[in-house]
C-alpha cells in the first residue's frame, strides 16, 4: 500500500464523515419537535380512548386485523427488523388475521414474501396523518385491531403492540355513537402511534449515524498513523541509500 492510496482513503473516509454528522444533527434537530408532538398526541389518544371504551357497542365476531407500522428509511438500526420479526410471530400464533403494512422497509420485505396482505401504505411525515374512509369502514368490523410499532422507552426502542378495541364488560353507558368520533378515535391511535415510531427512528438514526461518524474519525486516525509509518519508512531507506552511496 503507497501513500497516494492511503490518501485517497482518507479523503473518502472524511467524506463519510461528513455525511454521517450531517445525518445525525438532522434527525437530532427534528427530534424536538415531534416529541412535542407525541406528548400531545398521547393526551390526545388516551381521552379518547377512555370515551369510545366506555360508550361504544364493540364487535363480536372472530376477526382480527394487525397494523405494522415501520419506517420509509433505513439507517435506524435493527428497529425494522425487529418489528417484523415480531409481527411473522404475531402471525404465527394467531388465526383469522388480516394484516395492513405501514412504511416503505415492510413493503419491501413483505413483496418478497407469499403472505396475504391485505393493504399496503406509506405515508409522507410532513403530511397529515390518517386512514381513507376505505380503511376506515373496515376496520370497524374487527372484533380487535392490533397495531404493532416502536417506541423509546428509557433512550431504547421497544416494540409495543397496542389493542385498539379492549373487550369491557357491558355498562349502563354503552350505546352507538356518532361515526365520526370512532373515526377521530382510530386516527388518533394512528397519529399517536405513527408520531412515536417516527421519533424513536429519529432517535436511533442519530445514535447510528454520531457512531459511524466516531468509528470513521478512528479509521482515519489509524490511517494517519499507517501513513506517516510509510512515509518514515521511505525516508529512512533514501537517507540509508545516500550513506551507502557516499561510502
Amino acid at each position: 500500500m503507497n501513500i497516494r492510496n492511503i490518501k485517497y482513503k482518507i479523503n473518502i473516509l472524511f467524506n463519510v464523515n461528513k455525511l454521517t454528522n450531517t445525518m445525525s444533527m438532522i434527525s437530532f434537530s427534528k427530534m424536538n419537535k415531534f416529541h412535542k408532538k407525541c406528548l400531545i398526541l398521547n393526551n390526545l389518544y388516551l381521552e379518547t380512548k377512555k370515551i369510545i371504551l366506555e360508550i361504544y357497542n364493540l364487535k363480536k365476531n372472530n376477526l382480527f386485523c394487525c397494523i405494522l407500522i415501520t419506517t420509509n428509511k433505513g439507517y435506524c438500526g435493527n428497529m425494522n427488523n425487529e418489528l417484523i420479526k415480531y409481527l411473522l410471530k404475531f402471525i404465527k400464533n394467531n388465526k383469522n388475521l388480516d394484516i395492513i403494512i405501514i412504511g416503505k422497509k415492510a413493503i419491501d420485505f413483505f413483496n418478497k414474501k407469499n403472505i396475504y396482505i391485505k393493504k399496503k401504505i406509506i405515508f409522507n411525515e410532513k403530511d397529515e396523518i390518517f386512514f381513507s374512509n376505505e380503511i376506515l369502514n373496515f376496520l370497524k368490523l374487527y372484533n380487535n385491531v392490533f397495531f404493532i410499532s416502536a417506541k423509546l422507552i428509557n433512550n431504547s426502542s421497544k416494540i409495543i403492540k397496542t389493542d385498539l378495541y379492549i373487550k369491557k364488560k357491558k355498562n349502563f353507558f354503552e350505546k352507538k355513537i356518532n361515526e365520526n368520533i370512532f373515526n377521530d378515535y382510530i386516527n388518533y391511535t394512528l397519529n399517536y402511534l405513527y408520531n412515536e415510531n417516527y421519533f424513536c427512528e429519529l432517535k436511533l438514526r442519530m445514535i447510528t449515524m454520531k457512531s459511524a461518524a466516531d468509528n470513521t474519525l478512528k479509521i482515519i486516525k489509524s490511517m494517519n498513523t499507517l501513513k506517516n509509518k510509510i512515509r518514515q519508512y521511505k525516508v529512512t531507506q533514501d537517507m540509508l541509500e545516500i550513506i551507502n552511496g557516499s561510502i
